[in-house]
């Protein structure tokens, strides 16, 4: 889709003292040309990256089970479960305050002369923090720094950052908006569900978001509602916050994609009401409204479902347009394709009347009437 906004980051390889991969600095990058950082706010430039990696790229896709360091300020993190890396130079009566919080301290081979950093080192390096040494640019400098008794090495003799890029799809800020007050209303998990269902771009980051946490790794996802209860209120009111501070509204051209997709959602849905019950009702919604991903995302189907935590019935659908949902799927194209010998004769093998399909369309239009009005 010609003029989707891009979302980049940088991504710079940290290795341990045998050279085994330990993770990667995630860096903010403007463009999928930058080579460097510019901005002007660092918290703003810290929570992009943040969002980029949680929204747009994926974290499974940027770091393949490693670990993240992302730049930030001064924010109260480790209670939350993070790890914080500090940016340490002498005097070491200045770094004081934060060794009791960080997990990790980063040198910056630039900022002392040979005498300055071993000196330093020797002053760290039998606390419980990781030592990284940064801006490693010579194989010599990376066999000092492991005889120093660093833990790690960062920069270019270890590699460059590379930029990686995706598709940035937006969200609608009035449905995240309703959301949240109904988070903060104690709202049970079912409405949660209905107000997310009018955005079909929010239910695809809900669902890759899920399958990035610990939970949606370890569980089958059964449907989207699952997918909300194993996420848990906390951490979606959380994850709702940081989408609404950093993703845009949709270009006019993916909203009215987005559009169609809930429309083709709660057609399946309702026309689906004769064979289906329950939690299948809720999947055939999550294959419309995830059927038309590859014209949002610009990708292959396998590609823009590989990260999400979606039932396998409903990636057998949209991938195959095989098993249970797969018939369905099929009908819901042809009906948008203007083929009515085709239409009849799915409507015939799956005993669908025309008063249904009138009945499914209305619906869908009244839910897509809903959306634009949120």
């Amino acid at each position: 889709m010609p003029g989707q906004p891009q979302a980049f980051l940088g991504r710079q390889p940290i290795v341990d003292r045998v050279g085994e991969l330990v993770g990667y600095e995630l860096l903010y990058r403007a463009t999928g040309s930058a080579d460097r950082a510019c901005f002007d706010d660092e918290d703003a430039a810290s929570l992009k990256v943040l969002s980029t990696l949680l929204h747009d790229l994926g974290a499974p896709a940027v770091l393949a089970g490693r670990q993240a360091f992302i730049k930030v300020g001064q924010r109260s993190l480790r209670e939350m479960g993070f790890g914080i890396a500090v940016s340490a130079r002498p005097p070491h009566a200045s770094l004081e305050p934060w060794l009791t919080v960080a997990s990790h301290l980063k040198i910056d081979l630039h900022q002392l002369d040979d005498e300055q950093l071993e000196m330093f080192v020797a002053t760290l390096r039998y606390r419980d923090h990781a030592l990284i040494a940064e801006r490693v640019e010579t194989a010599d400098q990376a066999r000092r720094c492991i005889d120093l008794g660093f833990h790690a090495l960062q920069g270019w003799h270890v590699g460059r950052p590379e930029v990686m890029g995706s598709v940035k799809l937006g969200v609608s800020h009035a449905v995240l908006r309703r959301v949240i007050a109904q988070l903060d209303a104690g709202a049970a998990v079912a409405e949660l569900e209905q107000t997310m269902r009018l955005d079909a771009a929010l239910c695809w980051r809900l669902m890759r978001y899920t399958g990035a946490t610990d939970f949606g790794k370890m569980i089958p996802i059964e449907s989207m509602r699952h997918a909300l209860e194993l996420v848990g209120t906390r951490r979606l009111g959380l994850w709702l916050q940081l989408l609404l501070n950093t993703v845009d509204e949709p270009s006019p051209a993916a909203a009215t994609l987005v559009r169609a997709a809930v429309f083709r959602g709660r057609m399946l849905e309702m026309i689906g009401a004769g064979y289906f019950t329950g939690t299948d009702l809720d999947n055939l919604f999550l294959v419309g409204a995830m059927s038309l991903l590859p014209a949002m995302l610009m990708q292959p189907m396998a590609e823009a479902i590989g990260t999400l935590a979606l039932p396998e019935a409903v990636a057998d659908a949209l991938t195959m347009r095989q098993g249970r949902y797969g018939p369905l799927l099929k009908l819901a194209e042809a009906l948008e394709s203007g083929t009515p010998e085709r239409d009849e004769a799915l409507c015939a093998r799956l005993t669908i009347t025309s008063r249904k399909l009138v009945q499914g369309r209305r619906s869908a239009h009244a839910s897509v009437q809903e959306a634009a009005l949120a």
